[in-house]
């Protein structure tokens, strides 16, 4: 009574606190925290083919029985009035939040009409869940079937932790064994009786393991007008094992097969080959360099000869030719440079988010593990591709600017570094969003995500964008020269019969080399992808991706060296396309993958595949254009300006 009148006389805002506030310490699965009698809650996720992760379907599309949504009290711990939590009445049947990092992963987890209550400290027990009694119609059966013979599996979650079971089976009807390929003379059976094991820590009130169970005795044929009984088993044992809280993920980790040896020494091997065959050209492209830029101070200073290193060195007007006679025309105004500045700003704006997303994979440990969480890595990739626009927009406008692009096309390039990609992503999501709604499955985008994507877009990165254009612009100066040489009016003509590596197909064999670095670690990521691993091996990648950046950049200086010892001028364009090849060779590398490793199958899968891997191509591609653009770019300046120019 007296609390009451306390209520009563305390203000409406500080009552909201004291009830916001009242609700913050309620036990639940977003502390991982239970005291005996809490809910623990059972959702269902998605449905599907084994060989086709995104065909996946809600996990009722199936006929399974749909369990009351209400408390189960009459399994309910005995427990004390004061241990009451008001969820417990709230709890089955309950639609779960779905953040934008979940529904692009297909993780709409939706509850499962159980409400299994957390069991006293140090107690066992088994409640057994029975779901219903129903007849099969023909269509229901036909469903069932269809599911079996495709090999379809379900997952579910309890307290973050994800477990996986088969829908049914394919049993030999004369020996009764489960076959693990199709014949007509097998027969499709259906588990009806499944087991949740849960281990849990009494002390701290925390569950550390969950394992479904699909009893093989409870197989049933699967035909039209039979009665079948679906029941769960809810078994609570105290945890014996040595996982704790903090480390009961590592069982889902595959560690023998991304710590396997092959892998490291494939790495390793990969890695020091590409960088040591690089560091070679390096090596003689620097002592070739020293020799030319010698012989053109000599040239400049009027000595005819002088005993260098390698011996004499003759200093005759023929003997300039190659790059050396390029200093009026290795600084022009490279063709269609808006969009080639836009195509810049895109390639670093990739490449800081990436950067940002495998710097936050890494230090894992210190913030969670991203594969802990459903949606935590492409939540993160969103929001800081999102923030990274601003460095697109500078990017491209000061690179518009330092290359002299004309005054009116300004607002051009900065149109195209904003809509280029947002454009290309919208397209490819778009039919796959189209396809996935056709065919009905998870993976299909409600409009309210849709919603929260276009203003993400909109109220975000179209304001950043711009904003960073502006920043550009104004960091280079106008009347200032930004360039070594200065450049002719008249562009000097390029060679006839130039050799293969002088011209366009070098950008092809160009990138040869920063693939070549990577392919290793592209099979590990492309496993985890498509078929259900953990990626964890952030480290790796992290090595990798210097690889990458330090092949990108030493290839990149090399073929534009060779551009311009053949005097072909025209090497901003080649660069930039030396580099984006590698993303060419990614999606080829994709195809195979997709033929050899995989058992995918369908136009939906299909489609899903390849739209993702040019998504994933196209990244890499423009993220390793402006690598070797800029990287070439740096070598042509420093070159003409170590040179003395007549």
């Amino acid at each position: 009574k007296t609390l009451a009148m306390i209520h009563i006389r305390l203000p409406p805002l500080l009552l909201l606190l004291q009830v916001l506030s009242t609700s913050l310490v309620l036990a639940d699965e977003s502390d991982h925290f239970y005291k005996p009698g809490d809910v623990v809650h059972l959702w269902v996720n998605k449905i599907g083919p084994y060989s086709n992760p995104q065909e996946a379907y809600e996990y009722y599309t199936l006929p399974y029985c749909h369990p009351k949504n209400e408390a189960h009290e009459e399994h309910r711990p005995e427990i004390d009035a004061d241990a009451f939590n008001i969820k417990n009445v709230l709890a089955a049947g309950k639609r779960g939040e779905w953040s934008i990092g979940e529904v692009l992963g297909g993780h709409k987890l939706r509850g499962s009409g159980y409400s299994i209550f957390f069991p006293k400290e140090g107690k066992s027990e088994t409640v057994t869940e029975k779901e219903c009694t129903k007849e099969l119609s023909a269509k229901e059966a036909e469903l069932f079937e269809k599911a079996v013979l495709e090999r379809y599996f379900y997952q579910l979650y309890l307290d973050d932790l994800p477990v996986w079971g088969m829908v049914g089976e394919l049993v030999d009807p004369k020996s009764g064994e489960i076959m693990s390929e199709y014949s007509e003379n097998y027969q499709a059976h259906i588990y009806t009786h499944r087991t949740l094991v849960i281990n849990y820590d009494g002390d701290s009130g925390r569950i550390i393991t969950v394992d479904l169970i699909s009893a093989k005795d409870s197989l049933v044929p699967i035909k039209p007008n039979t009665k079948v009984s679906f029941e769960l088993d809810v078994q609570w044992q105290p945890n014996t094992s040595d996982l704790t809280y903090d480390t009961r993920f590592v069982r889902y980790l595959d560690s023998a097969f991304f710590a396997h040896t092959i892998h490291w020494f494939s790495l390793l091997n990969s890695g020091m080959m590409v960088l040591f065959l690089l560091g070679i050209l390096s090596f003689i492209l620097l002592r070739t360099l020293r020799r030319d830029i010698l012989k053109a101070g000599m040239v400049a200073d009027g000595i005819d000869d002088i005993e260098g290193e390698g011996g004499s060195l003759l200093a005759s007007e023929e003997e300039q030719s190659g790059w050396k006679i390029l200093s009026t025309e290795v600084f022009r105004v490279p063709s269609f440079l808006p969009l080639l500045s836009a195509l810049l700003g895109s390639g670093t704006q990739v490449l800081t988010t990436m950067i940002g997303v495998v710097v936050f994979c890494v230090l894992g440990p210190l913030h969670g593990n991203v594969y802990e969480s459903r949606d935590e890595l492409l939540s993160t990739m969103i929001y800081l591709f999102t923030l990274c626009t601003i460095v697109a927009g500078y990017v491209s406008g000061r690179t518009f600017k330092i290359w002299g692009g004309k005054h009116k096309y300004w607002q051009m390039t900065m149109v195209l570094t904003l809509v280029m990609l947002p454009m290309f992503f919208t397209a490819v999501f778009g039919i796959l969003n189209t396809l996935s709604l056709w065919h009905g499955t998870i993976y299909t985008l409600p409009i309210w995500t849709i919603l929260k994507l276009a203003a993400l877009y909109g109220c975000i990165s179209l304001p950043l964008g711009v904003f960073g254009t502006m920043l550009g612009r104004a960091s280079v100066s106008s009347k200032g020269h930004h360039f070594p040489t200065r450049t002719n009016t008249l562009a000097r003509p390029l060679p006839e019969n130039l050799p293969f590596f002088a011209t366009w197909k070098l950008s092809l064999v160009s990138g040869l080399f920063p693939f070549g670095s990577i392919f290793i670690e592209l099979y590990y990521v492309l496993t985890s992808i498509w078929n259900y691993k953990f990626y964890h091996v952030y480290h790796f990648m992290f090595a990798v991706g210097l690889i990458l950046l330090t092949v990108t950049s030493l290839t990149a200086v090399l073929g534009t060296y060779l551009l311009l010892q053949y005097e072909n001028h025209y090497w901003q364009w080649h660069a930039f396309l030396g580099g984006a090849a590698t993303g060419l060779y990614i999606y080829l590398y994709s195809t195979y993958y997709f033929i050899f490793k995989t058992s995918m199958y369908g136009i939906l899968q299909t489609t899903y595949y390849f739209s993702y891997t040019a998504v994933l191509s196209c990244c890499f591609g423009v993220m390793c254009g402006a690598v070797a653009f800029f990287s070439a770019s740096i070598f042509v300046k420093t070159i003409f300006r170590n040179v003395k120019v007549d």
